[in-house]
C-alpha cells in the first residue's frame, strides 16, 4: 500500500522568511569551504580538532596543504608542463610579463591557479631591485627565491607548491621579465586569447603575450629654421587581419566578396578564397601616404595617376585582392572603379607589426602581377626604404635600398618622377621599440 504524503505551507510568507532564515546561518563548515576551496572532509577535520573555531581551522588546512603541496610538487616535478598562461601587468613606469606553466589546459582555468599567476606578476614588481636597467631577466631558479607580494615570509616557491597541492598538477615558474621606463618613454602591451577581466591585480593573463617599449629617438628634424615647433607625424602600427568568422571551413565566391565589400563599414582583403577583416587605417598612416601623393603630384608628370585608397589590388589567378598603400598607374580611374589589374608603382609603408605580412605575402604577389615595374617599401621609422625593380627585359626583380638623403626615381614610363625621401622623413617622429613577446 502507497502513502502519498504532501505538506502544504499556509504561508507562502513564512515559508519564504523561514527559508532565508536558514540561508543566513550558513553553517561552519560551509563558510570554511567556501572561503578555502578544500575538500569536504579536510574542512570537518580541521573544524573537529579545532572546535569549530574558523581562524584556527583555516590556519591548520593551509599549513596542512603547503606540506603536502611540497611532497606533491617533488612527485610530481618530472612531469611535462607544456600548458600555463602569461601574465602582465603594466604600470605607467614600469610592467612584468611571467610565463607559468602547467600539465593541462583545464588547469590553466582553475582560479587558485590565476591567483598564482596574478601573485608571481606583482611579486616581479615589488622585489626588483635594479630599476635603472631597461630590462630585468628573471629565470626559473631566480623567480623560486622572490618573496611572495602576499606574504613577505614566504617565497613564490612556496606559494607554487601551495598551488600544486591544490591544484594536483605539476606547477613551473618558467621565467619572467621587468621593462623600466625613462622620461619620454612609453610602455604598452598585449594579451592574446585573454582569459580574465584584468580584476585579479590588474593582471592581465592569456595565452600569449608581448610588452612594448618605445621613445622618441629623433626630434630634432621638428624644429623650423624660425625655431618654431613644425607640425609632426607619427606613425603606429594597426593590428593584423583576422579571418571572417563565417568563412572559416568555407571558401567564398569571388563575385560575393565584391557585392559585400561595397556595403561593408570595414575593410576586408581576398585571398584565394577567404576575407580577411582589416581595421579602419590610423589617420597618421593616411597622412603619410597623402604627403607621398602630394609630392607625385607636385612634379605634375604626364600620364601618371594616384589612384584612390579605396581601390584594391587585384593579382592573376589564384586571386588575391589587397588595399595598398598607394597605387600609382598610366590609366586614369573610372567613376565607381573598386579594382585595378594593372597597378605600375605600388607603395606600402613598412611598420614593426605589418612588416613580415607586406614583405612575405603581399610582395610576393605584388610580383605576380604582369604590369607592376615597381614596388616601394618605406620604414618611417628606420628612415630608410627599398625598392623591387622589374628588368622589362628578363622580368626579374632586384632590390636596391635608400637612405634618407637618397631619391627614389620611379619607372622611366613616367618622365623621370622620382621619390625625395628627405622630404618624407624630415616632418616624422620616429620611435625606437623595445620588443619582448612570450
Amino acid at each position: 500500500m502507497l502513502v502519498w504524503r504532501r505538506f502544504i505551507h499556509t504561508s507562502v510568507p513564512r515559508y519564504l522568511a523561514q527559508s532565508a532564515a536558514a540561508s543566513n546561518s550558513a553553517s561552519p563548515l560551509s563558510i570554511l569551504r567556501k572561503k578555502t576551496g578544500y575538500s569536504l572532509s579536510h574542512c570537518r577535520t580541521a573544524l573537529q580538532q579545532f572546535n569549530d573555531n574558523l581562524e584556527q581551522a583555516e590556519a591548520w588546512l593551509h599549513q596542512r596543504a603547503q606540506a603536502e603541496g611540497w611532497s606533491r610538487a617533488t612527485k610530481l616535478q618530472s612531469r611535462a608542463a607544456s600548458q600555463g598562461l602569461i601574465g602582465i601587468i603594466t604600470n605607467t613606469d614600469t610592467a612584468a610579463m611571467v610565463e607559468i606553466n602547467c600539465e593541462t589546459d583545464f588547469v590553466a582555468k582553475n582560479e587558485k591557479f590565476q591567483q598564482l599567476v596574478s601573485q608571481v606578476a606583482n611579486s616581479l614588481l615589488l622585489n626588483q631591485q635594479e630599476k635603472t636597467k631597461d630590462k630585468v631577466f628573471f629565470d626559473k631558479d631566480t623567480l623560486s627565491t622572490l618573496p611572495s607580494v602576499d606574504d613577505r615570509s614566504k617565497t613564490l616557491a612556496d606559494i607554487t607548491a601551495l598551488c600544486v597541492g591544490t591544484v594536483g598538477e605539476n606547477v613551473v615558474l618558467r621565467r619572467g621579465i621587468v621593462f623600466n621606463t625613462k622620461p619620454n618613454q612609453l610602455l604598452s602591451s598585449y594579451c592574446h586569447g585573454q582569459v580574465n577581466t584584468a580584476s585579479s591585480n590588474l593582471c592581465r593573463m592569456g595565452k600569449y603575450g608581448a610588452l612594448v617599449k618605445y621613445s622618441q629617438i629623433d626630434s630634432s628634424n621638428n624644429a623650423s629654421d624660425d625655431g618654431t615647433s613644425s607640425s609632426s607625424v607619427s606613425t603606429r602600427s594597426y593590428p593584423l587581419r583576422t579571418i571572417c568568422q563565417d568563412n572559416i571551413e568555407k571558401p567564398i565566391e569571388l563575385s560575393t566578396y565584391l557585392d559585400n565589400e561595397d556595403e561593408a563599414t570595414l575593410l576586408h582583403e581576398y585571398l584565394n578564397g577567404y576575407i580577411y577583416a582589416l581595421p579602419s587605417r590610423e589617420s597618421v598612416h593616411d597622412l603619410l601616404l597623402k604627403n607621398i601623393g602630394t609630392q607625385i603630384e607636385q612634379q605634375q608628370l604626364k600620364d601618371v595617376h594616384i589612384l584612390p585608397m579605396d581601390i584594391r589590388i587585384q593579382t592573376p589567378d589564384p586571386v588575391y585582392i589587397y588595399y595598398p598603400g598607394l597605387c600609382l598607374s598610366n590609366q586614369a580611374p573610372k567613376t565607381d572603379q573598386a579594382i585595378t589589374r594593372e597597378p605600375i608603382v605600388i607603395i606600402e609603408i613598412i611598420t614593426p607589426t605589418t612588416e613580415r605580412l607586406i614583405l612575405h605575402e603581399k610582395s610576393i604577389n605584388y610580383q605576380r602581377i604582369p604590369s607592376s615595374e615597381e614596388i616601394i617599401y618605406i620604414w618611417p621609422n628606420l628612415k630608410i626604404a627599398h625598392v623591387d625593380f622589374r628588368d622589362k627585359q628578363s622580368s626579374k626583380w632586384t632590390r636596391k635600398y635608400y637612405s634618407h638623403q637618397d631619391k627614389i626615381p620611379l619607372p622611366s614610363s613616367f618622365n623621370n618622377g622620382e621619390l625625395v625621401l628627405s622630404d618624407i622623413f624630415d616632418s616624422m617622429v620616429s620611435f625606437k621599440f623595445h620588443i619582448y613577446i612570450m
